[in-house]
């Protein structure tokens, strides 16, 4: 179990993370999970959850599609930094800001269910996973897709040894499943996509899909990536290899989809 992160923390990093979303990889990792779940949601508006979305990247998008989206996220700048963005694109009245902490989802949003609900690059900060992804399920409609997007702890062992040429922490992160995350300094807990699924399915979700993200952009060198043609390139590769097996086991990230079945 990881330790809490404070909202300050959170709130630190905000230049750094918007950062790394304008970078290439930041770029192709929306691209590609948005395209991931485009496979799954059809056209008719949604009632979307954004668990931890932060600065509103996803958020904004899915409003600007014509769903409402209640935009959950510990960070008050963070937030503020979503309402400003929101604001900008015209989207403002689309999106519910909320500003807690995951622990308490289910006594702040009481029995309200949604559509579709993306916890996307927030499973590895929160105290106890399996525990909160369960309460998370809950507020799935019936029907309703969860989609999880997070660090593939395959991919973390090869980027060791590949890229840091660090064989021992990668060895390290083969037997502990966990590893220190440079943002926070604290440890974190890793998960395949297969090991996700089962969680998913253990809150009563059934799998429907299984993606990697970021099959190879991780492995490659940076300096080409900001290449237009190249980019280009490498996105059109990176859509086709995110359900394509074996590629997809050694993304740097996996995106799971879980489907709430309908009452019968």
């Amino acid at each position: 179990m990881t330790r809490s992160i404070t909202p300050a923390e959170y709130d630190a990093v905000v230049d750094q993370w918007k950062a790394w979303q304008s970078y290439p990889w930041g770029k192709l990792l929306y691209t590609v999970a948005r395209a991931n779940l485009h496979r799954h949601i059809g056209d008719r508006p949604l009632r979307i959850l954004d668990v931890g979305g932060g600065n509103g990247f996803n958020a904004i998008y899915f409003a600007r599609l014509g769903h409402a989206v209640a935009l959950f996220d510990y960070s008050p700048a963070m937030l503020a930094e979503a309402r400003q963005a929101a604001d900008r694109e015209g989207v403002e009245g689309q999106i519910t800001f909320i500003q807690a902490d995951v622990n308490t989802i289910q006594e702040v949003l009481g029995g309200e269910q949604f559509d579709l609900i993306l916890c996307h690059l927030m499973i590895e900060f929160v105290n106890d996973p399996v525990k909160s992804l369960h309460a998370i399920c809950q507020h799935l409609a019936p029907g309703g897709l969860l989609s999880v997007l997070d660090a593939n702890r395959y991919s973390e062992v090869y980027r060791k040894a590949f890229q840091a040429n660090d064989l021992a922490a990668a060895l390290e992160l083969v037997e502990t499943k966990e590893y220190l995350h440079p943002w926070f300094d604290c440890v974190t807990p890793l998960y395949s996509s297969r090991e996700m699924g089962e969680i998913l399915q253990a809150g009563g979700c059934e799998l429907v899909g299984d993606y990697g993200v970021l099959c190879l952009c991780a492995y490659l060198p940076n300096e080409p990536k900001f290449e237009e043609a190249y980019f280009q390139a490498l996105e059109k590769l990176e859509c086709r290899l995110a359900d394509t097996y074996p590629y997809n086991l050694l993304a740097q990230f996996y995106q799971v989809i879980g489907l709430r079945r309908l009452q019968s």
